[in-house]
């Protein structure tokens, strides 16, 4: 038996697929750059909001450091997401946090939320 031949029967037996059956190569998960200028941005408004709330007098000294650590959690984890670029979820997930924020904030603000 030829080389090939031989080579080709011992694959076989082995189990792997004849050579061009492998089908196309699965795609690669979507990932955006790591730095993410939307969240980015977001994160620092939300902060903005905390300060003026605080200096208004709406946000209670407390209220406004339990705001201030979630906004720097979400910032901890943007950055942590971003070491190896942001996949969609990843992304959903910190806007997602970000508009919570921005809610409680908000309504914390406006006397809305208690």
């Amino acid at each position: 038996m030829p080389v090939l031949g031989l080579v080709t029967a011992m694959a076989l037996a082995a189990g792997y697929p004849p050579s061009g059956s492998y089908g196309p190569p699965a795609p690669a998960p979507r990932v955006t750059p790591t730095f993410n200028p939307g969240v980015d941005r977001d994160v620092r408004q939300v902060r903005s909001d905390i300060e003026h709330g605080r200096d208004d007098g709406h946000l209670s000294p407390r209220e406004a450091k339990a705001l201030r650590r979630e906004a720097a959690r979400i910032g901890a984890l943007q950055e942590r997401y971003a070491a190896g670029g942001l996949s969609d979820s990843e992304q959903a997930e910190l806007r997602t946090r970000v508009e919570a924020l921005r809610a409680v904030t908000n309504g914390k603000r406006l006397g809305t939320i208690k």
